[in-house]
């Protein structure tokens, strides 16, 4: 869970930096927005909408054609996911951290145009491949805490519900086999 938590924090001293050290890759960079995201939809923080807005802003913004756009989604998503379980998994331990700095994130003093283009704090301007309405780049969703929280159980007792049913492997003694002496 550590490694979800640092997120917020490597993901903001990483914005801090428009000269990176390190090239992030386009995937590397959705994947932490997404990893954000789930963090922030985890502990219900303030700026969610906010966030979600403008992260999806920079992924397609950063996109080079439809299918990385699509593949961006996914791992986006993916990153959304693994967070969002990683915080339940510890019962929303780290949420009081993870709240306190949410909110502070550079990335909301970017400014998002209504054709889609994102200017971000640090001026860099990021313009789409085509425009498009922002209005219709994320919808705010009441119930997103209870359906990502709802899909966790479900793939919980899916889990469960399959380990039961599994078959069962033998386990043999090294020595019953014919290559036991390769083991010593």
């Amino acid at each position: 869970m550590k490694k979800f938590l640092s997120v917020v924090w490597v993901l903001t001293a990483w914005f801090s930096s428009a000269q990176a050290a390190r090239v992030v890759s386009y995937y590397e960079e959705i994947y932490s927005l997404g990893t954000v995201a789930g963090q922030g939809l985890a502990c219900r923080a303030g700026k969610y909408d906010d966030f979600e807005m403008l992260a999806r802003a920079i992924l397609i913004g950063k996109a080079k054609n439809a299918d990385m756009q699509n593949e961006g989604l996914q791992a986006y998503n993916r990153g959304k996911v693994d967070a969002f379980m990683a915080l339940e998994d510890e019962k929303f331990a780290s949420c009081a951290e993870i709240n306190q700095s949410f909110g502070s994130q550079k990335i909301f003093s970017s400014t998002l145009y209504s054709d889609g283009r994102i200017k971000l704090y640090d001026g860099t301007v990021i313009t789409p491949r085509k425009p498009y309405d922002v209005k219709k780049l994320y919808q705010k969703d009441p119930y997103a805490f209870a359906k990502a929280d709802a899909a966790y159980k479900k793939s919980l007792a899916e889990a469960e519900k399959n380990s039961k049913n599994a078959k069962k492997i033998p386990l043999k003694d090294a020595n019953y086999s014919k290559y036991a002496n390769q083991f010593e």
